[in-house]
């Protein structure tokens, strides 16, 4: 059965949980693309790329702080497999941070310990040359470097499935999660005093399931298999947010499907500092040369 990432419904529900309404979990989709959700061959999951996330954060209530950025050098360090596509995927979230706060001095740097990543862990068939049409477009522009990099991400992926490069993938797709929760919280001023990101923060759940689901397909690989556990540790610590549900409604409008109602969820204090805990435990982790 072949897996498509529906990169597009995880952005359209952080976009609905980014605008300060009372609306919860709106998604709008056209027809057209209710059927392609709804085909039998397909298993959609919601998993947002770092550029799509970091795209909105950066116009929200927070401190840029490029300082907590993973070191680039390190990139040389890592000997294994496993190292090398979890770190690509902390290089890939750093990168989006960069763009997205207008940083592009750093980038190229960023981006050649992504080349090196891609070649060393058997990627770079697939993003090989679209990392380097990258680097020769780039103009400085970080608008243009941004929708250059998501196009990137997105064309990428699905390839990967293709070409049985399923476990590169899924650890790629770890880090970049971790990486970009752990941007996320650095970048907030303090609980209580960055609502919105805290809001982006626990809408991270949704996309920390469907990153659930996904690797579950991969389950059989042990570092895989570890790394499901620690997401689900972090689930665990999100089901202590204080949540309410409402009915799930669906109304065709213009031809137009808009979806509200579901789970809605705020950040608490404790819920807020222990995701900070455990996110760096992780993280430390996934960085560390051993």
């Amino acid at each position: 059965m072949r897996k498509s990432l529906y990169l597009f419904t995880g952005l359209l529900l952080l976009l609905s949980s980014c605008g300060g309404t009372d609306t919860k979990n709106d998604i709008v989709l056209d027809e057209k693309e209710e059927s392609n959700l709804n085909q039998d061959a397909l298993v959609n999951f919601n998993i947002p790329s770092p550029s799509e996330q970091f795209a909105l954060i950066a116009k929200m209530d927070v401190v840029k702080n490029t300082s907590i950025m993973h070191d680039p050098e390190m990139a040389d360090r890592y000997t294994t497999s496993s190292q090398k596509a979890l770190n690509f995927g902390v290089y890939t979230a750093d990168v989006a941070y960069l763009t997205s706060f207008n940083e592009t001095n750093k980038y190229l740097t960023y981006f050649g310990k992504l080349e090196k990543l891609g070649n060393d862990i058997g990627v770079a068939q697939v993003f090989g040359k679209q990392l380097g049409e990258l680097a020769k477009k780039w103009d400085g522009n970080a608008d243009s470097l941004f929708r250059l990099s998501d196009e990137t991400y997105n064309k990428t992926f699905q390839r990967l499935i293709e070409i049985e490069k399923g476990d590169e993938l899924s650890l790629m797709l770890v880090g970049g999660w971790f990486e970009s929760m752990h941007l996320m919280i650095g970048s907030s001023k303090g609980y209580g005093k960055s609502p919105k990101l805290e809001k982006a923060i626990a809408d991270q759940k949704l996309v920390a399931e469907n990153l659930l689901e996904f690797l579950v397909s991969y389950k059989d690989n042990a570092e895989i298999e570890n790394y499901s556990k620690e997401i689900s540790s972090i689930l665990k610590i999100y089901n202590e947010m204080d949540c309410s549900s409402s009915e799930t409604k669906v109304e065709n409008a213009n031809g137009k499907l808009n979806f509200t109602g579901g789970e809605e969820c705020n950040m608490t204090e404790k819920c807020f500092n222990d995701l900070k805990k455990r996110v760096e435990a992780v993280r430390t982790k996934i960085i560390a040369n051993n």
